[in-house]
């Protein structure tokens, strides 16, 4: 599978963000590398598992963000319920492994690729006009 390459067209308009993103980008190719080299399904689950993480502490900062920058609070609850849905997904995806083992890999791989490309490009993209604007360093001090 190829690697998800960083561009311009995912900056959503906040520094934070876009290496947050980055971060998350790299952590789905790392994945999708490990799957393809053939890792066991420790080295696999480690690394999802630090994706899991991760995505939880960037939608808690993405959220703050959006409630400071006063995106319209109804696309707010939805954007929560996409973040929400992911995570529930991701489980779904790991109770498969569970079940059919090393080869729903490349299944997993592909879905983190294509919901966080998705994600970003359009549900993220609807909020770059309100960060643009915003301080977001306070998120880098916690």
């Amino acid at each position: 599978m190829e690697k998800i390459l960083w561009s311009s067209a995912f900056s959503v308009q906040s520094k934070y963000l876009d290496h947050q993103h980055q971060n998350l980008l790299k952590i789905v190719n790392d994945f999708n590398q490990a799957v393809a080299r053939g890792e066991d399904q420790k080295v696999a689950y480690t690394i999802l598992n630090r994706l899991v993480h991760y995505a939880e502490e960037h939608f808690r900062d993405e959220e703050k963000l959006l409630e400071i920058a006063r995106f319209p609070a109804e696309q707010l609850k939805t954007h929560i319920r996409e973040h929400e849905k992911l995570t529930e997904d991701i489980f779904q995806h790991c109770e498969n492994w569970s079940s059919y083992g090393k080869e729903s890999l490349p299944e997993i791989g592909l879905f983190l690729k294509e919901w966080l490309m998705e994600h970003i490009l359009t549900s993220d993209m609807k909020y770059s006009k309100y960060v643009a604007n915003v301080d977001d360093t306070f998120l880098a001090v916690k």
